[in-house]
């Protein structure tokens, strides 16, 4: 039987959704529906002032599969945490899954959540429209081979910047449930600073954690840990 619930897997930034593919498979084996965003600031023909679009494509598509009776799990990765967050779509029933993502508080954007400085490892261009990770083997793909890793950064498209200065305007994750997965050997954003947000930016919040012994890209060295913590978050919020 298959299950009533569809994963929407939303990447982070200069990801294609094809990065998910391994876990795909691994819900779909397990009769899950899932669908992908493709999402519109990422390698865009013109780059982004905000991040409008991106959350106008996840709706988009989450009101296809609610349409259809489905509850949707959205499987969101790093920095679209933020525009996910902005937008819940009342009378669908939701989960959060966080994997090594950013929990942002109402009213501030990314950027000055955390300082207001570019993080050391970004390439910004000079007229600031566009971004790139100067470091993504070490960033991104740490407890990977060379190969792999070469294979994975080979496919990272420029993000829109000023996307990452779009102030969050609605904390959804303070009313939907929610489970963080842990990345212990995350380099984008390490242990303590994803700890920092479950517990702290999150505060009086109950969101669920799990745990896996990956980098910040967990799709492509863990996939089976991966499926198993969305499934049980799934079974954990029905």
């Amino acid at each position: 039987m298959a299950s009533s619930t569809t994963v929407l897997f939303i990447p982070g930034a200069w990801h294609s959704p094809l990065c998910f593919d391994a876990v795909i498979k691994g819900l779909q084996n397990d009769r899950y529906n899932t669908d992908v965003v493709h999402l519109p600031s990422v390698d865009p023909v013109i780059p982004h002032s905000d991040f409008a679009d991106d959350v106008s494509q996840i709706k988009k598509q989450i009101e296809i599969a609610a349409s259809a009776g489905q509850r949707v799990a959205r499987q969101s990765a790093a920095w679209i945490g933020k525009p996910v967050n902005s937008m819940v779509n009342r009378g669908v029933l939701f989960i959060f899954f966080f994997c090594c993502s950013f929990i942002v508080p109402e009213g501030k954007s990314l950027i000055s959540s955390f300082g207001g400085e570019d993080l050391p490892w970004f390439n910004v261009s000079h007229d600031r429209l566009l971004v790139t990770p100067a470091t993504p083997r070490d960033t991104f793909y740490n407890d990977m081979t060379e190969v792999e890793a070469k294979k994975a950064a080979d496919a990272l498209k420029p993000h829109s910047y000023q996307t990452f200065h779009s102030k969050l305007t609605f904390e959804a994750w303070r009313y939907v449930p929610s489970t963080y997965l842990y990345c212990l050997q995350d380099a984008a954003i390490p242990i303590f600073i994803q700890r920092m947000m479950v517990e702290e930016v999150a505060k009086g919040v109950r969101i669920h954690t799990d745990v896996v012994d990956a980098s910040h890209s967990p799709f492509y060295t863990a996939p089976t840990q991966v499926v198993a913590a969305i499934k049980k978050a799934d079974n954990e919020q029905i």
